[in-house]
Parts: C-alpha cells; structure tokens; sequence
C-alpha cells in the first residue's frame, strides 16, 4: 500500500498520482508554475520513466511553462542534453567520504544546498542508513544494489557491443566485436571494446 491510496474508492498512489496530474496538464498554460515531485514512482520502473519522460515532455513542448520536476529517475537527465537553452538539471550537493562503512555502502554527508548537474547515482541505501535500517538488511541491500549495477553494466556492454558489430564493415573487426559480445554475455569482464 501506499501513503496516498485511496483505500475506499479503490485508487492506488499511482493512480491518484496519474489522476493528479493529468488535472495539472489540462489546466496549465504558459504563464503556470508546474512543480512535480517524483512522478511515477508508484508503479515499475520503466513505466513510471516513461510516464514522467511523456509529462516533461508535454510541458516542455506543448504547454511551455516553468516546470520543477523532482526525480531519481537518471534518464530523465537526457532532457538536458536534448534541451539544454530549456532544461537545467541539478542536485541536492553530497560528498562522498574515502571510506565505506561496515555495511558495504559508501559513506556519504548530504550538503542540502542546490548544484548544478545532474548527482550521477542515488544513495538511496545512506538514506535507509540514517533511518536507521538495521545493519544486517543494509549489507544484504549493498549486495543487490553492486548485483543490480553489474547487470544493468552489462546490458549496456552488450548493447553497445551489438550496435558496433551491425555497424562494423572489417570482418576482423567484426569477429572481435562477436568475441567482446561473447565474453560479455557469459560475464567475462570486457573493458575495451
């Protein structure tokens, strides 16, 4: 369950979120403040990117209002590439301390103070830390996040692998890629390829 379901009238977070803001995009006009907090959060990952890419990009391009849209989700961070004279991206500042703490999980002290740029990755679990999570959920925590990154590295290789292999016209070349794209795929660590 989630802090804003709407138990009796059988309305998830998400769906109140959703509902929310879709009264917020047909009221908006150009001269709106639209400030949005983690939009699509309450439903999987790659449908609540998707739903919040959709959003911003509506606002961006079909309404043009001043819009703060508050996110984790990284990829939302391409907006300011692709906009970079209408989208800033920026951070809440951190510095990550030398050492990691016992739990596996980089020590990290948030500054509360707004910086330009996007923050690269979430300390999501130094969050759980100073809720005080307990110690033995934390480290098992910090081995699924190194897990999950591992894979998502991975995904990435072998994507890009694949791009350079269609693209290749050496057949030298493209024997290496299908050898890079194997390694890959059977977890060899493959740094330059």
């Amino acid at each position: 369950m989630g802090a804003a379901d709407e138990i009796f009238s059988g309305r998830s977070t998400f769906m109140v979120e959703v509902g929310e803001t879709a009264d917020i995009m047909r009221e908006a006009t150009k001269d709106s403040l639209v400030i949005l907090d983690e939009l699509g959060r309450g439903t999987s990952t790659h449908d609540g990117v998707a739903v919040a890419m959709a959003v911003l990009d509506h606002f961006l391009n079909s309404v043009g209002c001043l819009t703060i849209f508050v996110t984790h989700y990284l990829t939302l961070t391409d907006f300011g590439h692709l906009y970079p004279t209408q989208v800033g991206n920026y951070h809440m500042a951190f510095i990550v301390n030398d050492e990691e703490e016992s739990d596996g999980v980089e020590a990290v002290t948030f500054m509360y103070q707004l910086t330009s740029g996007s923050a690269g990755q979430s300390y999501g679990l130094n969050v759980a830390r100073l809720a005080e999570v307990p110690h033995p959920i934390l480290v098992r925590a910090a081995e699924k996040s190194k897990e999950l990154e591992k894979t998502c590295i991975s995904k990435r290789q072998r994507v890009k692998l694949f791009q350079n292999l269609m693209t290749s016209q050496d057949s030298g070349k493209m024997r290496q890629h299908l050898v890079a794209l194997k390694a890959v795929g059977e977890g060899t660590v493959c740094e330059d390829t």
